[in-house]
């Protein structure tokens, strides 16, 4: 039962090793999109240097004309193709990453939650049961399953980004380079766009791929009691996010359900020593600190985490902790709970 100075090193060095991950997979993608953008900036460089042209010849193109032109066809037609190859490349790219994190998440949790259990200087640990291996590949299986079914409108939709950026006005007295490096500028950032959708898609499956083991590795356990939610409590800290930290929930609560990007994670939570067969054992006190605790030590902190007026509502007894957070439903993604408004809270205060 007693959370550890252990515990919490095994549960950052948990979160760690799935942001290694997620952060290396980062790279890749990141890579790989810059050189396919490579692979097509000298086609969509002829485009804008004919449109470019044309007005500075007088006779400007409309936008019909423009796409109507054999060379914005071609790369159309080439950053088309590109894009449906991104597309289809996202799933294989990720799967190594995501039986990694899945795998090592089962061997942490493990260690987490021997973290809590007596000294028993070679007498039995309590039996402990580890989440079976089809259990983890299915959730790899439903991970990829997710990314290949989210990652199917990227080029469409990508596309269609390309061809908006490049039918946006000329920019009107600007130097011809410099209008030309501008539109260049925007048809990128129309490309780039299918880039923030496969990073958001692999972030979140990785991520939600991690907690499901975590789920599954606490379920599997009769030692664990709860799971407790836990946020890096500092400055950057979202409103919501302390007001969670330290919560409980039964042991195969999904999440936690933080918002998106959110580095929140669930610490499993055993019995106690003596509810283990133990009871002639001393338990030491729970390391864990709460969120009330860490923002009577650290005002400063908790000041820039959730802004003065909540801080100041929060102390002055008008909210509680709880009024910090609220459950927002999303039927594209899933659950999470982010920050109440300063609005809601000063009615809430008022109330």
């Amino acid at each position: 039962m007693p959370i550890t100075d252990l515990t919490l090193r095994k549960n950052t060095e948990l979160r760690s090793v799935t942001d290694d991950y997620v952060d290396a997979s980062t790279r890749a993608l990141t890579a790989r999109w810059a050189q396919a953008w490579q692979e097509l900036v000298e086609e969509w460089q002829a485009v804008i240097t004919i449109i470019i042209s044309r007005k500075a010849a007088g006779t400007p193109l409309t936008p019909w004309q423009i796409t109507q032109l054999n060379r914005t066809q071609r790369a159309l037609s080439a950053t088309g193709a590109k894009l449906q190859e991104l597309a289809a490349e996202l799933g294989p790219d990720l799967d190594d990453a995501l039986r990694q994190v899945v795998s090592r998440t089962a061997v942490l949790n493990e260690e987490i939650i021997r973290s809590q259990m007596p000294p028993l200087d070679g007498r039995i640990l309590p039996s402990f049961t580890r989440t079976d291996q089809d259990a983890l590949e299915q959730i790899v299986e439903r991970a990829m399953t997710n990314v290949v079914a989210a990652s199917v409108p990227i080029s469409e939709e990508s596309l269609d980004a390309v061809k908006s950026s490049l039918l946006r006005a000329v920019p009107s007295g600007w130097h011809p380079n410099a209008a030309a490096a501008e539109m260049l500028r925007r048809v990128r950032g129309g490309f780039s766009g299918g880039l923030t959708r496969a990073l958001r898609i692999a972030r979140t499956e990785m991520l939600d791929a991690h907690r499901a083991a975590n789920r599954a590795q606490n379920a599997a356990n009769s030692a664990v009691t709860a799971v407790v939610w836990h946020a890096e409590l500092g400055p950057r800290t979202c409103p919501s996010c302390i007001a969670k930290h330290g919560t409980e929930y039964p042991p195969d609560t999904p999440g936690p359900y933080d918002h998106q990007n959110g580095r929140c994670t669930f610490i499993p939570k055993t019995k106690s020593w003596a509810d283990l067969g133990f009871p002639e054992l001393e338990e030491p006190p729970s390391v864990f600190q709460d969120s009330q605790s860490w923002i009577d030590q650290n005002p400063e902190d908790a000041i820039a985490a959730m802004g003065p007026d909540r801080y100041r509502m929060l102390m002055d007894g008008q909210i509680s902790l709880s009024d910090l957070s609220h459950r927002v439903e999303n039927p594209n993604w899933r659950p999470s709970y982010t920050a109440t408004s300063i609005t809601d809270l000063r009615r809430k205060a008022a109330s």
